[in-house]
């Protein structure tokens, strides 16, 4: 049982949105997160589920941030809240 478990963990994980496979290349995070979680407390969701909990974790001002941020360049000077859409003393430049 020990030896299934550990091919099922280290075989690629297969994730499909709309009927096509994403790249490895945008599970390796999720797969590098669901071992830390294996490692730390012995047990995780799956990659896909990891997803979808990052995905629903989401915030339109985070979409927004990360995509002016790394589309468009912005990077801005006054207020701005953290990652999770809340302004608190970091958000202030000093």
């Amino acid at each position: 049982m020990v030896e299934s478990v550990k091919m099922s963990l280290e075989a690629k994980t297969r994730v499909e949105i709309d009927g096509m496979e994403l790249p490895a290349y945008l599970l390796e995070n999720f797969e590098k997160a669901e071992r830390n979680l294996r490692a730390t407390y012995g047990r995780s969701p799956a990659v896909p589920d990891l997803l979808r909990l990052w995905i629903a974790n989401a915030t339109s001002w985070g979409i927004q941030a990360d995509f002016e941020r790394t589309v468009l360049d912005v990077k801005r000077s006054t207020a701005q809240p953290n990652k999770e859409g809340v302004f608190d003393e970091d958000s202030f430049e000093m």
